[in-house]
Protein backbone atom coordinates (compact mmCIF):
# COMPACT_ATOMS: atom_id res chain seq x y z
CA UNK A 1 0.00 0.00 0.00
CA UNK A 2 0.89 4.02 -0.74
CA UNK A 3 0.33 6.73 1.74
CA UNK A 4 -0.35 10.04 0.47
CA UNK A 5 0.34 13.27 2.22
CA UNK A 6 -1.41 15.75 1.29
CA UNK A 7 -5.63 16.31 0.24
CA UNK A 8 -5.10 18.98 -2.20
CA UNK A 9 -4.70 19.04 -5.71
CA UNK A 10 -1.54 17.36 -5.58
CA UNK A 11 -2.57 14.33 -3.92
CA UNK A 12 -5.93 13.81 -5.24
CA UNK A 13 -4.62 14.01 -8.82
CA UNK A 14 -2.14 11.51 -7.51
CA UNK A 15 -4.48 9.13 -6.04
CA UNK A 16 -7.11 9.22 -9.10
CA UNK A 17 -3.65 8.50 -10.91
CA UNK A 18 -3.05 5.51 -8.29
CA UNK A 19 -6.79 4.16 -9.27
CA UNK A 20 -5.85 3.97 -12.99
CA UNK A 21 -2.84 1.96 -12.10
CA UNK A 22 -4.95 -0.11 -10.04
CA UNK A 23 -3.01 0.25 -6.90
CA UNK A 24 -3.93 0.54 -3.13
CA UNK A 25 -3.57 3.55 -1.04
CA UNK A 26 -4.51 5.93 1.95
CA UNK A 27 -4.67 9.88 1.35
CA UNK A 28 -3.88 11.86 4.73
CA UNK A 29 -5.16 15.33 5.39
CA UNK A 30 -4.67 17.28 8.00
CA UNK A 31 -7.37 19.21 7.70
CA UNK A 32 -10.64 18.71 5.15
CA UNK A 33 -9.96 17.81 1.27
CA UNK A 34 -8.77 20.99 -0.29
CA UNK A 35 -8.55 23.07 2.31
CA UNK A 36 -6.30 26.21 1.01
CA UNK A 37 -9.23 26.41 -1.53
CA UNK A 38 -11.16 26.49 1.62
CA UNK A 39 -8.95 29.28 3.40
CA UNK A 40 -8.41 31.76 0.15
CA UNK A 41 -11.43 34.13 -0.35
CA UNK A 42 -14.07 32.05 -2.71
CA UNK A 43 -13.60 35.08 -5.50
CA UNK A 44 -9.64 34.85 -5.50
CA UNK A 45 -9.14 33.75 -9.41
CA UNK A 46 -6.25 31.28 -10.15
CA UNK A 47 -3.68 32.51 -12.54
CA UNK A 48 -4.21 30.39 -15.87
CA UNK A 49 -7.05 29.34 -17.79
CA UNK A 50 -9.52 26.79 -16.83
CA UNK A 51 -8.47 24.23 -19.18
CA UNK A 52 -4.61 24.12 -18.13
CA UNK A 53 -5.79 23.68 -14.60
CA UNK A 54 -8.22 20.84 -14.60
CA UNK A 55 -6.83 17.55 -13.35
CA UNK A 56 -8.41 15.44 -15.23
CA UNK A 57 -8.30 15.70 -19.22
CA UNK A 58 -12.83 14.77 -19.10
CA UNK A 59 -13.47 17.90 -16.85
CA UNK A 60 -12.49 20.54 -19.85
CA UNK A 61 -15.28 21.63 -20.88
CA UNK A 62 -17.25 21.30 -17.63
CA UNK A 63 -16.83 25.09 -17.33
CA UNK A 64 -15.87 27.22 -20.06
CA UNK A 65 -12.40 25.80 -20.74
CA UNK A 66 -10.56 30.30 -21.37
CA UNK A 67 -12.04 31.53 -18.37
CA UNK A 68 -10.73 31.51 -15.28
CA UNK A 69 -11.89 29.98 -11.94
CA UNK A 70 -12.09 31.23 -8.75
CA UNK A 71 -11.46 29.14 -5.72
CA UNK A 72 -14.97 27.91 -4.96
CA UNK A 73 -15.27 26.60 -8.44
CA UNK A 74 -11.72 24.59 -8.06
CA UNK A 75 -13.19 23.24 -4.54
CA UNK A 76 -16.21 22.00 -6.20
CA UNK A 77 -13.78 20.28 -8.93
CA UNK A 78 -11.67 19.01 -6.66
CA UNK A 79 -14.81 17.69 -4.83
CA UNK A 80 -16.24 15.79 -7.60
CA UNK A 81 -12.79 13.93 -7.94
CA UNK A 82 -12.72 13.01 -4.28
CA UNK A 83 -15.97 11.45 -4.69
CA UNK A 84 -14.69 8.87 -7.21
CA UNK A 85 -11.72 7.77 -5.11
CA UNK A 86 -11.66 4.47 -4.41
CA UNK A 87 -8.54 4.39 -1.80
CA UNK A 88 -8.83 5.33 1.84
CA UNK A 89 -9.49 9.11 2.52
CA UNK A 90 -8.62 10.14 6.19
CA UNK A 91 -9.59 13.83 6.78
CA UNK A 92 -8.46 15.72 10.43
CA UNK A 93 -5.60 13.73 10.28
CA UNK A 94 -2.23 15.43 10.97
CA UNK A 95 1.16 13.47 9.91
CA UNK A 96 3.54 13.78 13.35
CA UNK A 97 5.93 11.66 12.26
CA UNK A 98 7.58 9.52 9.27
CA UNK A 99 8.21 5.87 11.04
CA UNK A 100 10.96 3.62 9.00
CA UNK A 101 11.16 0.19 9.97
CA UNK A 102 13.52 -1.05 7.11
CA UNK A 103 13.53 -0.58 3.35
CA UNK A 104 10.34 -0.18 1.81
CA UNK A 105 8.10 -0.37 4.93
CA UNK A 106 7.11 2.63 6.39
CA UNK A 107 5.09 3.96 9.04
CA UNK A 108 2.89 7.32 10.03
CA UNK A 109 2.37 8.37 13.28
CA UNK A 110 -0.46 10.89 12.98
CA UNK A 111 -2.32 12.79 15.93
CA UNK A 112 -4.66 9.63 15.68
CA UNK A 113 -2.87 6.83 15.92
CA UNK A 114 -0.25 5.12 13.72
CA UNK A 115 -0.78 3.85 10.03
CA UNK A 116 0.72 1.19 7.95
CA UNK A 117 2.85 -0.51 6.80
CA UNK A 118 3.36 1.48 3.65
CA UNK A 119 5.54 0.25 0.75
CA UNK A 120 6.01 3.67 -0.55
CA UNK A 121 4.86 7.60 1.01
CA UNK A 122 4.04 10.55 -1.22
CA UNK A 123 4.09 14.21 0.40
CA UNK A 124 1.96 16.05 -1.50
CA UNK A 125 1.79 19.14 1.60
CA UNK A 126 2.59 21.85 -0.76
CA UNK A 127 2.99 25.39 0.42
CA UNK A 128 0.05 27.31 1.46
CA UNK A 129 -0.47 26.79 5.26
CA UNK A 130 3.24 27.86 5.99
CA UNK A 131 3.57 31.37 5.02
CA UNK A 132 6.69 33.10 4.04
CA UNK A 133 6.75 35.17 7.93
CA UNK A 134 8.42 38.98 8.03
CA UNK A 135 10.69 40.05 11.15
CA UNK A 136 12.48 43.73 9.78
CA UNK A 137 15.66 44.06 10.31
CA UNK A 138 15.59 46.61 12.91
CA UNK A 139 13.26 44.74 14.92
CA UNK A 140 9.46 44.95 15.71
CA UNK A 141 7.72 46.15 18.79
CA UNK A 142 4.24 44.49 17.63
CA UNK A 143 2.90 47.98 17.77
CA UNK A 144 1.22 47.36 14.40
CA UNK A 145 -0.78 44.52 13.49
CA UNK A 146 1.16 41.85 11.33
CA UNK A 147 -0.71 39.30 9.15
CA UNK A 148 -0.02 37.32 6.19
CA UNK A 149 -2.29 37.27 3.28
CA UNK A 150 -2.88 33.73 4.13
CA UNK A 151 -4.61 34.60 6.64
CA UNK A 152 -7.64 36.32 5.34
CA UNK A 153 -9.82 34.18 4.51
CA UNK A 154 -12.23 37.01 3.71
CA UNK A 155 -10.99 40.41 2.42
CA UNK A 156 -14.04 42.13 4.43
CA UNK A 157 -11.74 41.37 7.43
CA UNK A 158 -9.39 44.52 6.38
CA UNK A 159 -12.40 46.63 7.32
CA UNK A 160 -11.80 45.67 10.85
CA UNK A 161 -8.51 46.84 11.42
CA UNK A 162 -8.74 50.13 9.39
CA UNK A 163 -7.43 53.42 10.93
CA UNK A 164 -8.51 56.35 10.31
CA UNK A 165 -6.18 58.44 8.13
CA UNK A 166 -3.63 55.53 8.50
CA UNK A 167 -3.05 53.42 4.96
CA UNK A 168 -2.52 49.33 5.01
CA UNK A 169 1.14 48.73 4.30
CA UNK A 170 1.37 45.56 1.46
CA UNK A 171 5.24 43.98 1.50
CA UNK A 172 5.83 42.01 -1.79
CA UNK A 173 6.04 42.40 -4.82
CA UNK A 174 4.39 39.38 -7.26
CA UNK A 175 1.08 38.38 -8.10
CA UNK A 176 -0.77 38.25 -4.47
CA UNK A 177 0.56 41.85 -3.68
CA UNK A 178 -1.30 43.15 -6.79
CA UNK A 179 -4.41 41.44 -5.73
CA UNK A 180 -4.43 42.74 -2.24
CA UNK A 181 -3.98 46.39 -3.87
CA UNK A 182 -6.89 45.55 -5.86
CA UNK A 183 -9.32 43.97 -3.48
CA UNK A 184 -8.36 47.39 -0.65
CA UNK A 185 -8.50 50.03 -3.62
CA UNK A 186 -12.31 48.56 -4.35
CA UNK A 187 -12.96 48.59 -0.89
CA UNK A 188 -11.78 52.58 -0.58
CA UNK A 189 -8.70 51.19 2.18
CA UNK A 190 -5.97 53.69 1.70
CA UNK A 191 -2.70 51.37 0.66
CA UNK A 192 0.90 51.60 0.22
CA UNK A 193 3.24 48.88 -1.29
CA UNK A 194 6.71 47.88 0.48
CA UNK A 195 9.13 46.54 -2.04
CA UNK A 196 12.61 45.05 -2.11
CA UNK A 197 13.28 45.16 -6.05
CA UNK A 198 11.86 46.52 -9.25
CA UNK A 199 8.13 45.61 -9.84
CA UNK A 200 7.48 43.86 -12.78
CA UNK A 201 3.79 43.15 -14.52
CA UNK A 202 2.09 40.68 -16.48
CA UNK A 203 0.74 41.96 -19.75
CA UNK A 204 -2.85 42.83 -20.11
CA UNK A 205 -5.46 43.13 -22.53
CA UNK A 206 -7.18 41.32 -25.79
CA UNK A 207 -4.12 40.47 -27.35
CA UNK A 208 -2.33 39.38 -23.86
CA UNK A 209 -5.25 37.28 -23.00
CA UNK A 210 -4.83 35.63 -27.04
CA UNK A 211 -0.73 35.36 -26.55
CA UNK A 212 -1.30 33.89 -22.46
CA UNK A 213 -3.46 31.16 -24.07
CA UNK A 214 -0.95 30.58 -27.04
CA UNK A 215 2.11 30.38 -24.40
CA UNK A 216 0.40 27.46 -22.65
CA UNK A 217 -0.09 25.77 -25.59
CA UNK A 218 3.60 26.28 -26.46
CA UNK A 219 4.75 25.69 -23.14
CA UNK A 220 2.82 21.64 -23.69
CA UNK A 221 4.94 21.08 -26.80
CA UNK A 222 8.13 22.62 -25.12
CA UNK A 223 7.75 19.63 -21.94
CA UNK A 224 6.54 17.70 -23.98
CA UNK A 225 10.09 17.62 -25.59
CA UNK A 226 12.26 19.15 -22.87
CA UNK A 227 10.19 17.68 -19.69
CA UNK A 228 13.24 18.57 -17.64
CA UNK A 229 13.12 22.33 -18.28
CA UNK A 230 13.47 24.07 -14.95
CA UNK A 231 13.69 27.96 -14.41
CA UNK A 232 12.14 30.74 -12.56
CA UNK A 233 8.57 29.89 -11.30
CA UNK A 234 6.93 32.69 -9.85
CA UNK A 235 4.76 34.81 -11.30
CA UNK A 236 4.78 38.41 -11.19
CA UNK A 237 2.44 40.95 -10.79
CA UNK A 238 -1.14 41.61 -12.58
CA UNK A 239 -0.55 44.46 -14.92
CA UNK A 240 -4.18 46.44 -15.56
CA UNK A 241 -5.68 47.74 -12.42
CA UNK A 242 -2.97 46.62 -9.93
CA UNK A 243 -0.25 48.63 -12.68
CA UNK A 244 -2.41 51.72 -12.72
CA UNK A 245 -2.60 51.62 -9.03
CA UNK A 246 1.27 51.93 -8.31
CA UNK A 247 2.25 54.14 -11.84
CA UNK A 248 -0.45 56.96 -11.09
CA UNK A 249 0.32 57.19 -7.14
CA UNK A 250 -3.28 56.06 -5.87
CA UNK A 251 -0.77 53.59 -4.08
CA UNK A 252 2.63 54.57 -3.24
CA UNK A 253 5.77 52.72 -2.89
CA UNK A 254 8.00 52.17 -0.26
CA UNK A 255 11.59 50.77 0.23
CA UNK A 256 12.13 47.74 2.08
CA UNK A 257 10.98 48.32 6.11
CA UNK A 258 13.51 48.54 8.60
CA UNK A 259 12.03 48.53 12.25
CA UNK A 260 8.04 48.81 13.67
CA UNK A 261 8.48 50.44 16.88
CA UNK A 262 6.09 52.79 18.66
CA UNK A 263 3.29 52.35 16.32
CA UNK A 264 5.50 53.76 13.42
CA UNK A 265 6.98 51.74 10.27
CA UNK A 266 10.09 53.12 9.45
CA UNK A 267 11.62 52.57 6.06
CA UNK A 268 14.98 51.94 5.02
CA UNK A 269 15.09 55.46 3.63
CA UNK A 270 14.44 57.28 6.82
CA UNK A 271 11.00 57.63 6.17
CA UNK A 272 8.39 56.64 8.80
CA UNK A 273 4.70 56.51 8.95
CA UNK A 274 2.13 54.85 10.97
CA UNK A 275 0.02 52.18 9.61
CA UNK A 276 -3.72 50.55 10.06
CA UNK A 277 -1.55 47.26 9.78
CA UNK A 278 0.96 45.41 7.74
CA UNK A 279 -0.20 43.11 5.50
CA UNK A 280 2.20 40.36 4.19
CA UNK A 281 2.42 38.55 0.54
CA UNK A 282 5.96 37.12 1.12
CA UNK A 283 5.22 33.87 -0.01
CA UNK A 284 4.89 30.29 1.50
CA UNK A 285 7.60 27.48 2.42
CA UNK A 286 7.40 24.06 2.09
CA UNK A 287 7.84 22.14 5.39
CA UNK A 288 8.98 18.44 6.39
CA UNK A 289 9.37 18.98 9.90
CA UNK A 290 7.53 15.15 10.08
CA UNK A 291 11.17 13.37 8.27
CA UNK A 292 13.26 11.35 10.40
CA UNK A 293 16.34 13.11 10.03
CA UNK A 294 18.12 16.67 8.21
CA UNK A 295 17.68 16.13 4.53
CA UNK A 296 20.45 17.93 1.67
CA UNK A 297 18.16 20.49 0.15
CA UNK A 298 18.71 21.75 -3.52
CA UNK A 299 18.59 25.44 -4.60
CA UNK A 300 14.89 25.58 -4.45
CA UNK A 301 15.34 25.22 -0.99
CA UNK A 302 13.91 21.33 -1.48
CA UNK A 303 14.98 18.25 -0.15
CA UNK A 304 16.84 16.81 -3.56
CA UNK A 305 15.54 14.22 -5.41
CA UNK A 306 15.83 12.10 -8.67
CA UNK A 307 12.80 11.25 -10.48
CA UNK A 308 10.76 12.28 -7.11
CA UNK A 309 11.98 10.53 -5.05
CA UNK A 310 14.08 11.33 -2.02
CA UNK A 311 17.70 11.20 -2.21
CA UNK A 312 17.64 10.60 1.44
CA UNK A 313 15.37 8.52 2.17
CA UNK A 314 15.04 5.78 -0.94
CA UNK A 315 10.89 5.18 -0.99
CA UNK A 316 9.49 8.74 -0.13
CA UNK A 317 8.56 10.66 -3.04
CA UNK A 318 7.94 14.25 -3.33
CA UNK A 319 4.86 16.37 -5.59
CA UNK A 320 3.58 19.36 -6.02
CA UNK A 321 6.42 21.35 -5.41
CA UNK A 322 8.89 24.23 -7.11
CA UNK A 323 11.10 22.76 -10.05
CA UNK A 324 10.22 19.53 -8.82
CA UNK A 325 10.05 17.86 -12.44
CA UNK A 326 10.25 21.34 -14.14
CA UNK A 327 9.22 24.78 -14.05
CA UNK A 328 5.50 24.05 -14.06
CA UNK A 329 5.44 21.41 -10.77
CA UNK A 330 3.95 23.57 -8.55
CA UNK A 331 1.52 24.98 -10.46
CA UNK A 332 -1.91 22.80 -11.44
CA UNK A 333 -1.00 22.34 -15.01
CA UNK A 334 2.14 20.94 -13.62
CA UNK A 335 0.74 18.83 -10.94
CA UNK A 336 -1.71 17.15 -13.14
CA UNK A 337 1.31 15.91 -15.54
CA UNK A 338 3.24 15.18 -12.93
CA UNK A 339 0.99 13.20 -10.63
CA UNK A 340 0.71 10.68 -13.95
CA UNK A 341 3.88 10.35 -14.42
CA UNK A 342 4.94 9.76 -10.39
CA UNK A 343 1.95 7.06 -10.72
CA UNK A 344 4.23 5.24 -13.31
CA UNK A 345 6.96 5.43 -11.40
CA UNK A 346 5.72 4.26 -8.11
CA UNK A 347 3.82 1.38 -10.31
CA UNK A 348 6.60 0.15 -11.44
CA UNK A 349 8.35 -0.40 -8.19
CA UNK A 350 5.28 -1.70 -6.66
CA UNK A 351 4.95 -4.33 -8.86
CA UNK A 352 8.84 -5.23 -7.89
CA UNK A 353 8.11 -5.37 -4.07
CA UNK A 354 6.33 -8.11 -1.87
CA UNK A 355 4.02 -6.11 -0.05
CA UNK A 356 3.40 -6.83 3.52
CA UNK A 357 0.23 -7.49 4.89
CA UNK A 358 -1.28 -4.80 7.39
CA UNK A 359 -0.64 -5.45 10.93
CA UNK A 360 -1.95 -3.23 13.75
CA UNK A 361 0.68 -1.54 15.99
Amino acid sequence: MIAIIGGGPAGIALACALDSAGIDYQLFESRALGATWRSVPSDLRVLSPWWTDVLRTKDIFRANPLSKPNASQYLEHLHQIAEELRGEVLENHEILALLIENKNRFFLKSNQDIHGPYSHVCIATGYYFFPREFTPAGGNDGSVPLIHAGKLKDYDQLNALEVRNQPFIVVGGRVTAGQLLTEMYQRGLTCEISIRSPLEFRREGLIASVRENLYFIWEQMQIRFHPDTKRESFPVMDGGEPRFLISSGVVRTRPVIERIRYGEVEFSDGQATRASAIILATGYQPTFDFLPSALDKNEYSLPTTANFELTNVPGVYLLGFDNLRNHRSRYLRGIRSDAKELAGILSRSYSKLSVPDKRVL
